[in-house]
């Protein structure tokens, strides 16, 4: 008998002989830190397609049957597990359930979900929410902000006490300090030397926020991610509003992401597609990688500075005919014969 597909927001306590779709945001390992680090195993966040999210986790004693086959951003069926109900301090989602694996549950990847479910889901929170929350140790919500500063204890090769504190401005030009601990640390501080730019958005999970000496410190736990700029959709839109705060013009790349579409043509597709297509406004971006350059073909003309065309030449003068100028600046430019050129071309519609 099949199981019968339901939604996470209809599981109750219990085993469940149900199925759900759902998408592995995140998962991390949970370690016991009251015993030097012990890997206990493995927790996640499952999201739907209604945006209920939801926590699992795997025991250490069932990671092999199921590790190697968890991608965040995948779909999933999953059958055979158990419902309990979650700890209700430093909780992850607003459910109060959490779902364990057993041993005979069935974790399989789907490449065609019976509905589409999103591919992201943040519990962001503002400044004064976050304040709410502080020392409480009741929700670990979600942070989003612009990057203004950031400091680091982390040396090569890491020592001891490793911390990252960068400070993160949120709604309404308030700024808070989120801190990162130990291996943590160290792999933001490594991400952001293999950047080579500074970044401008980040999108932090589950923090933990903490009122010390009267600030607000939101730090990092074990399931804390850290996504950059455009690394996530939410990320991005807050990118895109800080460029067009900063320099007054509308964000197009958007718009040009939604219309454009890589080929990869050759110079007679791309001649053909030119001859042979309806009258339209297009924009090619090419980039090409020659294989050869046969000089005994070329030559070279004096072109205009500014539009490049041929400039007509008199006794005392250049003339462009184009720019209606009788004292052009001319720059002397080669027309080249290149063999094996393999194009990729963008086409903006």
């Amino acid at each position: 008998m099949a199981n019968v597909l339901v939604l996470l927001s209809d599981l109750q306590s219990g085993r469940s002989s149900s199925a759900v779709e759902v998408r592995l945001l995140r998962f991390w390992e949970a370690r016991n830190v009251r015993r030097s680090g012990e890997l206990m195993g493995v927790d996640m966040l499952l999201l739907d397609s209604q945006s209920t999210m939801i926590p699992a986790t795997v025991n250490v004693n069932r990671l092999a049957t199921h590790l190697t086959n968890l991608e965040e951003g995948s779909v999933y069926s999953l059958t055979g597990f158990e419902v309990t109900r979650c700890n209700q301090n430093y909780r992850l989602s607003d459910s109060s359930l959490l779902i364990r694996f057993t041993d005979s549950t069935s974790f399989k990847k789907v490449t065609e979900p019976a509905v589409p479910i999103p591919l992201e889901s943040f519990r962001f929170r503002n400044y004064s929410e976050m304040l709410g929350l502080a020392n409480s140790n009741n929700q670990l919500p979600d942070l989003i902000g612009e990057i203004t500063a950031v400091k680091s204890t982390v040396t090569d090769p890491p020592q001891d006490k490793n911390r990252v504190m960068a400070t993160i401005k949120m709604d309404n030009d308030t700024s808070v300090t989120m801190s990162l601990f130990d291996a943590q640390a160290v792999k933001i501080h490594d991400q952001l030397e293999q950047i080579g730019v500074d970044p401008r958005v980040v999108v932090a999970t589950s923090v933990n926020p903490k009122i010390v000496g009267g600030r607000l410190f939101l730090n990092a736990i074990s399931g804390t991610h850290i996504y950059f700029d455009k690394q996530t959709d939410a990320g991005e839109r807050l990118f895109y509003r800080l460029v067009e705060r900063d320099t007054g013009l509308p964000p197009v790349a958007p718009l040009l992401k939604s219309y454009a579409k890589m080929e990869k043509l050759s110079i007679s597709e791309l001649n053909d597609f030119v001859v042979t297509a309806t009258s339209q406004e297009i924009d090619f971006i090419c980039a090409g990688k020659v294989t050869g350059v046969k000089l005994d073909k070329g030559w070279c003309y004096v072109s205009c500075s500014k539009c490049f065309k041929k400039l007509q030449r008199s006794v005392s003068s250049l003339t462009c005919l184009s720019c209606n100028n009788t004292s052009a600046v001319g720059v002397l430019r080669y027309v080249l014969t290149l063999s094996g050129l393999i194009i990729y071309a963008e086409l903006t519609v």
